[in-house]
């Protein structure tokens, strides 16, 4: 087992929220998936990007009337 590939990217609460350019109460309140370590939030970011992927919506498409 290699640790430097195997182990998650952890962000703290404030990389997290920085990374999603959202202030830190929004995050807290998101429904992104964290890991509680002690007394610690982290956020794993393989877990905030399918997060982030799956908000995606696409933009409703408009008839041009040329």
């Amino acid at each position: 087992m290699n640790i430097t590939t195997d182990t998650p990217a952890l962000m703290t609460r404030e990389e997290t929220a920085r990374y999603l350019n959202i202030c830190k109460t929004c995050l807290d309140r998101s429904p992104i998936p964290r890991v509680k370590i002690a007394r610690s939030v982290r956020y794993v970011k393989a877990d905030v990007d399918a997060w982030l992927e799956a908000q995606k919506v696409s933009a409703p498409r408009k008839e041009c009337k040329a």
